[in-house]
């Protein structure tokens, strides 16, 4: 359902059509007034319904010349928080083009209309478990963990436990790695991000802890990289939930990015006459400046990861340079990643920890950081201008591109925080805090094997298995 509103600037009286997708998130939006070029913009709210506005005004449907001043043709734009929608236009008539839902679903095709209408719905829960309060509440409990107050901690996660039974297998939280594990899954689980992030990015993170555990080979090496980073954990884990906190406030914008991106149409959309709200730049600009120091300043963990499977030691890098002298006291970061000359890099994108990092733009983060980009409100293009030397180096986004890179930031991100929180469970149970869902397992193994009773099909083929395993054990030994 779209409602039709119709604003006349402030300066000349021009009528323009804001064509509003009814939805459940506030909208903020600018645009210039096609005939003087006063800035104007806005906020739609929904819940109740209401249009603020500055430079401009509701066109009052009592006015005399209401009918002169909305007859078609008439500059028009679209707005919406969930969906893209055209840039200014001049509409011909009441029909003329798709209302951005339907647009939406056009572009989704017939293929796999269910599952993608799934994704898209799915898109929102990030943006429901903000509006709720939720978010605050776990940066509340992370808080408390970070500063070990169990005795608050663990009641509130056992509540939570209760409520959000089978999303983790901790049941009941007895000790700091119960409580490590059942935070971290809950986040995961509970907030919705996991939709942002990637369908399989959950299987993704149980596959690279699994690299990381089975990894006898390499063990000594990780515990030792664990002791020599231990100090740092909260740290980086408390200035990750700004960035997270960062993206939350954000986050209705780029919901239509995101659906693009899960639903697999992203190429489809057609960016001469499509976007979203240019309105928030400013917001953009800061969490990808912010997110892009962030991951340069901890990507050292990825690559401490590279070297110790590629290279049997986390000291020795990939460009034959160490860790300790090096990599620890290097004083321009972008030479971690240097794009410009990959061999000269620290990170191999090659190697089994690596992900793509082509979303960290030097020129994007200095023009962000000495404030020399503006924005074409109409077009819906972000202009960057890197000046260093005498030189000026240009790059233009479409907000919409950009916002895919902010949202790409956030899922590297996320992979770093999933590596400090497998070298913290790794830690704990080297120290002997075992997560209580261990001694369970150990338990049930012992009275299974101890017992001669009949036993099930079931049971007997996981005797088998763990006989299996045991001799492969003692085989090792």
């Amino acid at each position: 359902m779209t409602n039709n509103e119709f604003i006349l600037c402030s300066t000349c009286n021009k009528c323009v059509n804001l064509r509003i997708q009814m939805g459940n998130f506030p909208v903020d939006f600018v645009l210039n007034c096609p005939e003087c070029k006063t800035e104007i913009t806005g906020r739609v709210e929904f819940e109740p319904f209401g249009i603020s506005l500055t430079n401009a005004q509701i066109l009052d449907i009592n006015d005399p010349n209401y009918d002169k001043l909305t007859n078609f043709p008439i500059w028009c734009l679209e707005i919406s928080a969930e969906f893209p929608t055209r840039k200014l236009y001049l509409r011909e008539s009441q029909f003329d083009g798709l209302a951005p839902f339907m647009a939406q679903m056009a572009r989704m095709g017939k293929k796999n209309d269910l599952t993608d209408i799934k994704k898209f719905q799915n898109t929102r829960i990030f943006a429901d478990f903000i509006r709720d309060g939720k978010l605050d509440n776990f940066k509340r409990l992370y808080n408390l963990y970070w500063n070990q107050k169990d005795k608050y901690l663990y009641p509130e996660l056992n509540r939570l436990l209760s409520d959000y039974k089978g999303l983790t297998p901790i049941t009941e939280v007895k000790n700091f790695s119960d409580a490590t594990m059942a935070l971290h899954q809950l986040f995961l689980t509970t907030s919705g991000i996991n939709f942002i992030l990637g369908e399989n990015s959950l299987s993704e993170y149980t596959e690279l802890s699994n690299r990381i555990y089975s990894s006898e080979q390499h063990r000594d090496e990780l515990l030792k990289y664990s002791n020599h980073i231990t100090s740092s954990f909260d740290m980086i884990e408390k200035t990750a939930f700004d960035k997270i906190t960062a993206f939350a406030k954000i986050y209705h914008i780029l919901i239509p990015a995101v659906t693009l991106m899960n639903v697999g149409n992203y190429e489809d959309l057609n960016q001469n006459e499509d976007g979203i709200s240019a309105a928030n730049c400013k917001e953009l600009n800061e969490f990808y400046a912010s997110s892009y120091e962030w991951i340069l300043d901890n990507i050292n963990l990825v690559i401490a990861l590279n070297n110790i499977f590629e290279r049997n030691s986390y000291n020795e890098c990939y460009n034959g340079k160490t860790y300790l002298n090096d990599l620890e006291k290097i004083t321009n970061k972008f030479q971690k990643i240097n794009q410009n000359n990959p061999e000269q890099s620290y990170l191999n994108i090659s190697e089994r920890f690596s992900k793509p990092v082509s979303s960290l733009n030097n020129k994007i983060r200095n023009a962000i950081q000495h404030y020399s980009s503006h924005v074409d409100v109409d077009n819906q293009e972000i202009i960057f201008e890197d000046k260093y030397g005498g030189r000026v180096r240009t790059e233009k986004y479409s907000i919409i591109d950009f916002a895919k890179l902010c949202i790409v930031n956030l899922s590297l991100i996320f992979y770093i925080l999933e590596i400090i929180y497998t070298f913290r469970k790794l830690k704990l149970i080297t120290d002997g805090v075992t997560p209580t869902i261990y001694w369970i397992k150990r338990e049930e193994i012992s009275k299974l094997m101890s017992s001669n009773k009949a036993s099930s099909n079931r049971e007997k083929k996981l005797k088998k298995r763990i006989r299996k395993k045991r001799k492969v054990a003692k085989r090792k030994q």
